[in-house]
């Protein structure tokens, strides 16, 4: 019961956020779920639909999230595409979340970088794609650096949008930057930029630098600490795996 007594908070949206709370709580610690996003599908699915029309022209695909694979399976097999047509490319992800529910759908990975970032796969990727024609479905506002990357590489990159984030609604700013400038939780947990961004668009300016010092931050991800770091705040934990449960296992690690 690594965790007893502390009381962590969960940003996921509550569909991701499940193994979270079961790692935590079978430590004896308790979560907190706010959701700091929200996904859905995009406003338009012509581009992805014009691609997926397109098909047989690309040889690679990247996956920069889980939540990517999902959305593209979906909409591909709305099309009349299988999800096993994705083995005839050379597939990419950019961690072994992503990784692995490629694998539930009978994907082998061809590349997976030693780091879990979209800067890692790229440089894993840019030797070998001259010429290649790469799709990469993503959310709205995923990150330039694996589409940048690789067109430096001298790949034809076409991007897609499968999922747009955004900022839920329901959160009565001024009463949950209470709870967090109150001490209420011990760690904060953050598994994407956007997520952070979020949650530090509740307070008004100023109050961030009034967190708790005991209220540690935990993030998935050299983006992620990034971001947290940009906006003033000292990430203290980093996911030696970038998963959810590879998140609480290095906040164990911690206080261990």
């Amino acid at each position: 019961m690594t965790l007893r007594g502390r009381t962590i908070l969960v940003t996921r949206e509550p569909d991701r956020s499940a193994g979270m709370v079961r790692e935590i709580e079978s430590r004896g610690g308790t979560a907190v779920v706010v959701p700091m996003i929200v996904t859905g599908p995009p406003a338009s699915w012509a581009q992805c639909d014009d691609a997926l029309s397109r098909f047989a022209s690309f040889e690679m695909i990247v996956f920069t999230s889980a939540r990517a694979v999902e959305a593209f399976v979906a909409r591909a097999r709305h099309a009349g595409i299988p999800p096993g047509s994705l083995s005839r490319l050379r597939c990419a992800a950019v961690g072994s979340a992503t990784a692995s529910v490629l694998s539930g759908y009978g994907v082998q990975v061809a590349v997976l970088p030693e780091k879990f970032s979209g800067a890692s796969l790229a440089s894993a990727m840019g030797r070998s794609v001259r010429g290649e024609r790469v799709l990469i479905p993503r959310g709205n506002i995923a990150r330039e650096e694996v589409a940048e990357s690789l067109r430096r590489a001298g790949a034809i990159v076409e991007t897609v949008t499968v999922y747009e984030t955004s900022a839920p609604a329901g959160i009565a700013p001024a009463s949950f930057a209470r709870r967090v400038l109150s001490g209420e939780f011990d760690v904060l947990t953050f598994a994407s930029p956007s997520a952070a961004e979020n949650f530090a668009a509740l307070f008004r300016p100023g109050e961030l630098a009034g967190v708790p010092d005991h209220a540690k931050v935990a993030v998935i991800g050299p983006a992620t600490a990034d971001a947290v770091r940009g906006l003033g705040l000292t990430v203290d934990i980093i996911a030696r795996e970038s998963t959810g449960a590879g998140l609480i296992r290095s906040i164990e690690e911690f206080y261990s």
